[in-house]
């Protein structure tokens, strides 16, 4: 297993061996690529990188660590998610837009006008929806027909979000320290939990029933029992927690530090931490594959 974890202010991306939980090498990037959000396609080890800075997508080999190919988008680009391994879906902050690129052809091939702000965009691969949370809504795009199905006025501020495909659960955070729990078909509110600060990133964890939440100003990751919708523990990172994601064997939970620049690695079972595994400067998102 790698880890994959994006250094914003360093310009680069940190391989890290799951095994020996060490950074066993990095891709340094173009000056202007500042790497916050990206996605990888793992048959053509490729690493989809949007810049914020300057509106370019960035298309990255993993094998030859550099930058093989771009595409000009333009405002202030912050996700992206890979469907079928055909299409990209990039958020566009500026223009409140969803911007569609063939990656076969590395060309825009369509755009979707949302609300304002988008940003913490997921795929629901297998109702084939892409959910867009935007300042008020969240915004539902059937990427089939590439059109707008639903519109769920929210009224927290939803920011990033985590789908519970056994669960039929759509996880949010908001702005305003609360996570919201909607029905994944008819998007109702289930439950509006409050006891946060500043929730960001969210992963499940199906074997134990757990959904881990890092809390940026808590400075620690609330782990919430997704059975009764209760914080069970807090583990405290004593940095600035932003990115997480869990080992594909559900056996360690990596958690970036962008005070420290640290990839923070805990046992699954008792939570204890494992190593802190150096990385670059301001580690953001983590992708374990």
């Amino acid at each position: 297993m790698r880890v994959y974890v994006s250094n914003f202010l360093s310009k680069s991306i940190s391989i890290i061996n799951g095994k020996f939980l060490l950074e066993e090498d990095r891709i340094y990037l173009d000056e202007n690529v500042y790497p916050h959000h990206f996605c990888i396609d793992k048959n053509e080890k490729i690493i989809y990188i949007p810049s914020s800075v300057n509106g370019v997508l960035y298309i990255v080999s993993i094998e030859d660590k550099t930058v093989i190919d771009s595409i000009s988008i333009g405002g202030n680009l912050s996700q992206v998610v890979l469907y079928n391994d055909e299409e990209l879906y990039i958020a566009n902050e500026d223009s409140n837009s969803i911007y569609i690129v063939d990656v076969k052809k590395v060309n825009p091939i369509g755009v979707v006008c949302v609300d304002n702000m988008p940003h913490g965009i997921v795929l629901d691969k297998n109702q084939h929806k892409l959910y867009v949370p935007c300042s008020n809504y969240l915004i539902v795009i059937d990427v089939i027909s590439k059109n707008i199905i639903e519109k769920v006025e929210l009224n927290f501020t939803p920011w990033h979000l985590k789908v519970d495909e056994i669960k039929n659960i759509i996880y949010v955070t908001t702005k305003n320290g609360r996570i919201i729990i909607l029905d994944r078909f008819t998007f109702k509110i289930i439950n509006v939990l409050d006891c946060f600060k500043l929730p960001i990133e969210i992963i499940l964890n199906d074997l134990k029933n757990e959904v881990y939440i890092t809390d940026f100003c808590r400075q620690s990751v609330l782990i919430l029992d997704s059975e009764e919708y209760k914080i069970k523990k807090e583990i405290e990172i004593l940095g600035k927690p932003l990115g997480i994601n869990i080992s594909c064997d559900k056996k360690i939970l990596f958690v970036s530090d962008i005070k420290n620049d640290t990839i923070k690695a805990f046992n699954i079972e008792d939570y204890s931490l494992i190593k802190d595994i150096k990385v670059d400067k301001e580690p953001t998102t983590i992708i374990c594959r």
